[in-house]
């Protein structure tokens, strides 16, 4: 990304004299024209020292004095210093500053709800970048999140330094965000990650740790951001293309006959502007024959986004997405003995999925004053499911329609050059219909705010969220969650951080209102459900110079009222409920380490290590579903036209699995270490008209290790994909 800084100078008509002008510029992102604050402005003399010094107000403003034959030095985190003559001969004046970051640099805004640079941020943070997306190719987001330090997925639950477990897709300990708006569902609050669009990542933002002191619910293990790209100045579209197959397993009996275990993949999109609209959309289609029975998929997906400014001082942003599914209902194996096939055969081929998800998001951002930024988001989440009949004619299986709206204003304010305000009003309505969980509907609101204190080189954090949560017409459930963070930036390499926090978690609608019999066990509702509650702590460091990174940090977190599934007994028949079970203690440390030998940046090490023991306080046995150790590495080298990269992954048998699990799933207790390396290579050349072109061939579990991420589910097997990318 490159930044533009506009410069309104109000000059005198006249020759050129010593007597000092006073100019009022203002510093803006060239992408989205937002302001850029706390950029640097610096007046230089003719020898180019320092003269006088200021920082762009929250606005992206300044006023500053400066006279003929200075110079001006602008400069932002992570680009190169641009240094320009003052003249009284131009106005306005536009000039660009180069990206150049400096490795573990990255700046984010998740973190504190603004664009802040890692370094001053007191919880860990992990940052996914396009290219690195784009080079994985994954079908969808939560391939790329495995291979973040600290992050676990099963199935489609993540899970933050052992902060989630498994609860068959209901509920969600992680926030996850679209563009900074919820994508939660409204009746199981999970995530649909096949609706990404993984063409249009800008980057992906992972906070570790409880966040709801700025997020609210769902945020007890951290939170997640996917933020997509903006519309750029001028047209170019891209598209990519991919085909693929399973390799054939090892042991005979697993073989199904007949099946194909394809894979294909087409992708394309454009941007461009319209005069100050910029446009941007694209479209994917994607179908997977799988590699069990009963596991194939259709997927299509649309994405488009439209920013304009509306005045010089208000910017209007608004994206939509919509996707469809079409897979079939592949729950758990046989048994051991027939991993690839389903335990009902005949239902997970005829009792196909259908599955929609549609989400609107519009936000504004209006400067009020140089000091007084105020933005406002809206977004709605879609989501629809329907299951076909197992028997061609019998009645027809579950089937949910629910709705997510949320709505969020937020102001930034620096009221002092050393202390920053963020502060908001957040409100969101579920409405559900479904034969799973009836009819019913909750509402959350809430306030936040959050004081930055830099005196340098320390960065003191104070902040706090209350929040309202209600179902129905039953009564109102409060929580409070508060905030502290320290920042010590000893030198510009190394620097120290600590923070604690509170968060909590609403019970789903799903998991208070469930009324269903699955595989001969009934689960019922229990509108009792209270909110989870957690603390968190950590206490961490970093140090980054030319060509090294390291990251280290010890955490600790405290849960109570976790929600988990148990049987109980009704009736005198043992039936599924989900209550507030578990009261625990987790701790661990996790420690990143990225090497760039060569000045070029043509070759990169990376290593993770996250240590975690994740305790029931009561029981002190092991949390269901927390690997205790996860290892992530890549390796990554250009050679001339060539790219090549191996990704490794190490993750710990499960200690302990859902109980009720095990005596559903035939040979569920078949739990093992996990080993798992991709590799990529890739050749970049120019084709007709000099279009660039990348053909890539990817293998990932070359190992062709067999393991499982949920109980009964056995992981993707090796498989090869070749790939083909231009841009236009």
């Amino acid at each position: 990304m490159r930044f533009i800084v506009f410069i309104s100078l109000l000059l005198p008509i006249g020759s050129a004299s010593a007597q000092s002008t006073s100019i009022h510029g203002t510093v803006l992102d060239k992408k989205t024209h937002e302001p850029i604050a706390g950029a640097s402005i610096e007046v230089l003399n003719s020898e180019k020292h320092s003269l006088r010094k200021q920082s762009s107000k929250v606005s992206g403003e300044f006023n500053m004095s400066i006279q003929f034959g200075e110079f001006f030095r602008m400069s932002a985190l992570g680009y190169r210093d641009t240094i320009i003559e003052y003249q009284n001969d131009f106005f306005p004046y536009i000039f660009y500053l180069t990206q150049q970051p400096l490795r573990g640099e990255d700046v984010i805004v998740t973190a504190q709800r603004h664009t802040t640079a890692v370094q001053d941020v007191p919880i860990s943070v992990s940052v996914v970048r396009n290219e690195e997306i784009t080079e994985r190719s994954p079908e969808a987001a939560d391939h790329i999140l495995r291979y973040i330090p600290g992050v676990s997925v099963t199935e489609s639950q993540i899970n933050i330094r052992g902060s989630s477990g498994y609860a068959r897709s209901v509920g969600s300990r992680v926030l996850f965000l679209l563009d900074g708006m919820p994508f939660l569902s409204g009746d199981n609050g999970d995530i649909k990650f096949d609706a990404l669009p993984i063409m249009n990542i800008d980057r992906i933002e992972v906070v570790k740790g409880a966040g709801s002191a700025l997020y609210g619910s769902n945020a007890l293990g951290g939170v997640i951001n996917v933020i997509t790209r903006k519309p750029e100045d001028y047209f170019h579209g891209r598209l990519s293309a991919a085909i693929g197959a399973y390799d054939n397993v090892k042991y005979s009996e697993w073989k199904v006959p007949g099946l194909q275990s394809r894979f294909a993949f087409l992708e394309g999109g454009a941007t461009g502007s319209v005069g100050e609209t910029g446009i941007l959309g694209s479209m994917s289609f994607k179908r997977n024959e799988g590699y069990r029975l009963g596991d194939d998929s259709y997927k299509s997906s649309g994405f488009a986004k439209l920013t304009t400014p509306l005045s010089s001082h208000d910017r209007f942003e608004a994206s939509v997405l919509l996707a469809n599914e079409n897979h079939g209902g592949f729950l758990y194996w046989k048994d051991l003995n027939h991993a690839l096939l389903p335990a009902d055969s005949l239902g997970a081929v005829n009792g196909r999925i259908h599955s929609f998800k549609g989400n609107i998001l519009a936000s504004l951002e209006s400067i009020l004053s140089e000091h007084f930024v105020l933005s406002s988001k809206a977004s709605a989440l879609f989501t629809n499911f329907t299951t076909d009949a197992s028997v061609p004619g019998s009645t027809a299986g579950p089937h949910s329609s629910a709705a997510n709206y949320s709505l969020d204003v937020q102001s930034n304010t620096d009221i002092a050059d050393s202390l920053f305000l963020t502060s908001g009003l957040v409100g969101q309505y579920q409405s559900v219909s479904s034969d799973l969980y009836q009819l019913h509907h909750g509402i959350t609101y809430g306030g936040f705010a959050q004081a930055e204190y830099k005196l340098s080189p320390l960065i003191l954090t104070l902040g706090l969220r209350g929040d309202a949560v209600n179902y129905d017409d039953s009564g109102t459930i409060g929580s409070i969650s508060p905030k502290f963070g320290a920042t010590l930036n000893l030198t510009s390499d190394l620097t120290f951080r600590t923070s604690i926090g509170g968060g909590f978690r609403s019970p789903t609608i799903g998991e208070k209102y469930i009324d269903q019999t699955f595989s001969g066990f009934h689960v019922v509702p229990n509108p009792t459900l209270i909110p989870e509650k957690s603390y968190s702590a950590e206490l961490g460091g970093s140090y980054r110079s030319e060509h090294f990174f390291l990251d280290g940090a010890i955490f600790y977190s405290s849960f109570d009222h976790l929600i988990e599934a148990q049987f109980i007994t009704q009736r005198g028949v043992a039936v599924i409920q989900f209550n507030n079970l578990t009261a625990a203690d987790l701790f661990g440390h996790e420690e990143v380490i990225e090497i760039y030998p060569l000045t070029s940046e043509d070759l990169l090490f990376r290593l993770g290590y996250t240590y975690v023991f994740p305790r029931d306080r009561t029981t002190k046995q092991i949390l269901n579903f927390r690997p205790r150790h996860l290892f992530q590495s890549r390796v990554e080298t250009n050679i001339g036209h060539l790219n090549l990269s191996s990704d490794f992954r190490y993750i710990s048998r499960y200690e302990s699995v859902d109980p009720i699990l095990i005596q559903q799933v035939p040979n569920g207790d078949q739990l093992t270490d996990a080993y798992i390396w991709d590799a990529r290579i890739a050749y970049k050349l120019k084709w007709f008209n000099e279009m660039p072109i990348t053909l890539s061939l990817q293998v990932q579990n070359l190992l062709n290790y067999y393991y499982v991420e949920i109980v009964g589910n056995l992981a993707p097997i090796r498989n090869f994909s070749f790939r083909v990318e231009t841009n236009f």
